[in-house]
């Protein structure tokens, strides 16, 4: 049994359902990437998981208990979540954006502890912006932005850590040095990471396992060596390619075919 998984699990909006009848869990202690065309329910899948959308049917498990029965509180203890795009209140500073990661933890009066002083500097220590605590976050550039968000998340301290497309609007230098920040999150504190990913290529670097969803259905999932083939790109992005070993790292590369 895994800590976070979906059975039988319908969402969508207004009248149009985006994702039916899916079953998946998430692999405790792994980074697991959900990949995609534009629209195939890889975002409305995340927020499912994260207790933001309710299911229509069926239901999302967190430790053994559906999410709509426990508190927003209680997940917030157990599940960090960056969602996309996130908005900050104008003029808020590095260190008071991460301490809001915090909040879940709290009591009734709300009193700051050591504790909370501690997750707050061991994750901006983690993200390498402990000496952006002090700047305006308006002031950073996108890359630490989204260094400083992933931070806030980290400082909930919970052991599963979501994030909805978090390298958007990133060069792709920013792209892969947000992606080891993860990696390395992952293998030096054992946290089970689930991210929405549109670059198969770094999804397979990066991440233990894959779900390529399509019409909101999962059409293939497990390790990108096992799932990543030409078949199932073409399947999934409608992109005729040819799959080779990465020449570094040797997982699958997705090399776009000649028209």
């Amino acid at each position: 049994m895994t800590r976070l998984r979906a059975e039988g699990l319908t969402l969508g909006y207004d009248d149009r359902p985006i994702v039916r009848d899916l079953d998946v869990s998430v692999l405790d202690g792994k980074v697991t990437a959900i990949v995609g065309a534009n629209a195939c329910g890889k975002s409305t899948l995340l927020r499912g998981l994260a207790r933001l959308l309710a299911p229509r049917a069926g239901t999302v498990l967190l430790d053994g208990k559906s999410v709509s029965d426990l508190s927003t509180l209680d997940v917030a203890k157990v599940l960090g979540l960056l969602p996309q795009s996130p908005v900050a209140p104008d003029g808020i500073t590095v260190a008071d954006l991460v301490s809001r990661g915090r909040y879940p933890h709290q009591g009734w009066f709300r009193r700051w502890t050591e504790s909370d002083h501690d997750a707050v500097a061991r994750a901006l220590e983690a993200t390498g912006t402990a000496d952006l605590m002090d700047r305006p976050l308006r002031q950073l550039s996108g890359g630490q932005r989204q260094r400083v968000w992933v931070a806030m998340a980290l400082a909930q301290d919970t052991d599963l850590l979501l994030l909805d497309e978090p390298t958007t609007f990133l060069d792709i230098a920013h792209q892969v040095d947000l992606l080891r920040l993860l990696r390395k999150l992952n293998a030096d504190a054992g946290k089970t990471i689930v991210v929405v990913l549109h670059d198969l290529n770094l999804a397979c670097r990066f991440c233990d396992h894959i779900i390529a969803m399509a019409d909101g259905a999962i059409v293939a999932e497990g390790p990108p060596t096992e799932v990543v083939t030409a078949t199932l790109v073409e399947k999934v992005f409608g992109l005729t390619c040819v799959v080779v070993p990465d020449p570094v790292a040797g997982t699958p590369m997705v090399v776009p075919a000649e028209d």
